[in-house]
């Protein structure tokens, strides 16, 4: 059983009540963008789990996003997985799930909004990552040398 499909399974048994466990569960994906390679293989192993679901892509919109998320609360569905558009635009999907009542798990980007009741994220930690990558290359490096840091999202350049 690989770690994904682990964590996914432990989220929504903690998260639901026990008559929902009896039936197969249904779950709503919406993934940022297709494109990205992280989330082809997230998506992929998740299709692949037998999870009765649909997966949509909100390529890149954060309205496109939101509606998603209402259509699947539309649908019933018994959890919502959501990889954000942009982690400062998450309280409107927190507040319709909320106010649903269906448990909301966001995946590698943590949203800006604090999570409440019914709400996990799964990712990593960004700043301690980075914290630690920095010491480890510090130390790799004796304490000397030139360090520089690239900022960017690559999937938005368009080519020369």
């Amino acid at each position: 059983m690989n770690i994904k499909k682990t964590i996914v399974a432990s989220l929504l048994a903690c998260m639901l009540p026990a008559a929902v466990m009896a039936k197969d569960l249904s779950v709503g994906v919406s993934m940022a963008l297709f494109d990205d390679n992280f989330l082809t293989i997230l998506r992929t192993s998740m299709q692949k789990d037998g999870v009765k679901g649909q997966v949509e892509d909100a390529k890149g919109d954060v309205s496109q996003q939101l509606q998603q998320v209402q259509t699947f609360i539309g649908q019933g569905v018994d959890a919502i997985i959501v990889n954000p558009v942009d982690t400062n635009a998450g309280k409107p999907i927190m507040d319709q799930a909320s106010k649903a009542g269906i448990p909301l798990i966001f995946v590698n980007r943590r949203p800006q909004a604090e999570l409440t009741d019914k709400m996990a994220y799964v990712g990593s930690d960004s700043e301690l990552a980075g914290r630690l990558q920095m010491e480890a290359l510090a130390k790799a490096m004796n304490g000397k040398g030139n360090v520089a840091i690239l900022m960017g999202d690559l999937a938005n350049e368009s080519d020369p």
